[in-house]
């Protein structure tokens, strides 16, 4: 799963879009708001991930209607895609979305 991927999501507040950098079980990556950082792990082609969601620039809301929240997040690759679906723990907020790889991380 290692490389660069955009993403499109929806959430309880509508949908966003931004890109992520999967390496070595680790996720950077972000929009034009918000910052994600986390870890991943794969095992065949399912994945699941901790991604920590931060704003980084006052006032731009997003499709969680948070500032700064926590997603636990299932998906299946299949080929340069993956479906996604995110939850903040211990709330009945979810988001969807679809993650496209965009390119190779150099070796």
């Amino acid at each position: 799963m290692d490389g660069f991927w955009t993403i499109q999501f929806e959430g309880v507040q509508g949908w966003g879009a931004g890109v992520i950098t999967l390496i070595k079980g680790v996720v950077f990556g972000g929009d034009s708001g918000y910052l994600y950082t986390g870890t991943y792990t794969q095992q065949g082609n399912a994945m699941t991930a901790h991604v920590h969601v931060q704003a980084y620039v006052n006032g731009i809301p997003n499709v969680m209607g948070r500032s700064s929240f926590d997603l636990e997040i299932t998906g299946t690759e299949q080929g340069n895609s993956v479906r996604i679906v995110g939850a903040i723990p211990g709330t009945q907020l979810r988001l969807n979305g679809t993650l496209t790889k965009r390119g190779e991380i150099p070796a």
